[in-house]
């Protein structure tokens, strides 16, 4: 594992059904990947077969692990754990439905090789593909979530932040998911500006993107969540939680 160039973390919540369409598809990938790479499922305290389907396709595939938390801790705690895990040069997170498409991995990972910190999948770009959109009220809900995290979270003029598609140099990603505190849906946003707070090189990908009806996001509950972690994520700054400005790796 050590001479892997990659380290693709998916986290997992009930997706045992999911992963058993994704999972070969993200195999055959990998196996075409000259740089090598490694998956690392998280499993998100699931209550149903997730972890099961994982450990029946590990025999086959040595470069396949889980982790697996106690509880259901959110999609952020997930992807930290992951990344946090991983030791390779370069390590990223797509969702478990494969709403990004693969073909952008080698994309993003040439971009860090050639000296951006992070890549972030933006389905915002002018040359960005929808293959299937989200619904009327989905699109409104997103334009009020940026002006929420403008006001509230003190980050202006946000890209498309919550793209499941992200990659980071290794070191990079240990820097920033070691300093951060959200476990939810806003802990991309606590991210790219703790990036911004280090000076980091934030570059933003095109990507083809297709929504997928079984989003597990529900408006009521977690748009309060969502608006408190932007609080936080804004006083944790204000009081120096973060530390001095400057990178770190």
């Amino acid at each position: 594992m050590a001479s892997m160039l990659l380290t693709i973390v998916v986290p997992a919540f009930n997706e045992a059904e999911r992963l058993g369409r994704t999972l070969p598809k993200i195999f055959a990938w990998l196996a075409t990947f000259s740089g090598g790479g490694r998956l690392l499922v998280v499993d998100d305290g699931s209550t149903d077969a997730t972890g099961d389907a994982v450990r029946a396709q590990m025999p086959a595939h040595p470069n396949l692990d889980l982790i697996t938390l106690s509880q259901q801790s959110g999609k952020g705690a997930a992807v930290r754990a992951g990344l946090l895990a991983a030791s390779t040069e370069i390590v990223g997170f797509m969702d478990a439905d494969l709403s990004t498409d693969l073909q952008h991995v080698p994309e993003a990972v040439a971009a860090i090789q050639n000296g951006a910190d992070l890549v972030i999948g933006s389905r915002a770009l002018g040359r960005s593909q929808t293959v299937l959109r989200q619904p009327a009220y989905r699109r409104v809900g997103a334009r009020v979530f940026r002006e929420l995290a403008r006001r509230v979270g003190g980050l202006p003029n946000t890209p498309d932040s919550q793209c499941g598609f992200k990659f980071y140099r290794g070191p990079v990603a240990h820097d920033l998911f070691g300093a951060t505190v959200i476990d939810r849906w806003m802990f991309d946003l606590e991210i790219l500006r703790l990036a911004r707070h280090r000076d980091y090189t934030v570059q933003q990908l095109p990507v083809e993107w297709t929504n997928d009806p079984d989003s597990r996001l529900r408006l009521t509950v977690d748009t309060l969540r969502m608006v408190r972690d932007l609080a936080r994520i804004r006083w944790r700054f204000l009081t120096g939680r973060y530390g001095p400005p400057g990178r770190l790796a």
